[in-house]
């Protein structure tokens, strides 16, 4: 059977079936980091993404190891690096919005999705902005991939 021609062009294939776990807390997926040797997880958007089998990128040793176990919406949206981005639920602005859901429509096809993270389902609203100076902070930062 010839396989579908989109799924070639996107890089999508057919995604390994992972164990669901339902929707978590942050604390829960803090869980799932670079040095656990069962599992590793990420987050963008609320969606929870598993990258145990991209151990080269997420394990102990890998280039993107801090990501794993964590939130990083706003740190890929802004192209930084560093600890203080992750898990840091703020509005995003347009730019880093698009830039986010990019990689996270490239993250679809490329590690199955396994839960939510219950802090996606607050009222965004309800979260603060980011400041004048951690904005400025962002444009200094370190692009990434």
């Amino acid at each position: 059977m010839m396989p579908n021609p989109l799924s070639l062009i996107s890089g999508k294939g057919e995604l390994p079936e992972v164990e669901q776990l339902g929707t978590i807390s942050l604390e829960e997926l803090n869980q799932y980091h670079c040095n656990n040797p069962d599992r590793r997880c990420l987050c963008l958007f609320g969606k929870i993404y598993d990258v145990t089998a991209a151990v080269n990128s997420y394990g102990p040793e890998g280039a993107y190891k801090e990501y794993a176990g964590h939130d990083m919406t706003l740190t890929i949206g802004a192209h930084v690096t560093g600890d203080k981005w992750l898990d840091k639920f703020v509005k995003l602005d347009e730019k880093m919005h698009n830039s986010a859901k990019n990689w996270s429509e490239y993250y679809d096809t490329k590690y199955p999705v396994c839960g939510r993270l219950d802090k996606w389902d607050e009222d965004y609203e309800s979260w603060p902005e980011l400041t004048d100076e951690e904005k400025e902070q962002l444009k200094k930062g370190c692009c990434i991939m």
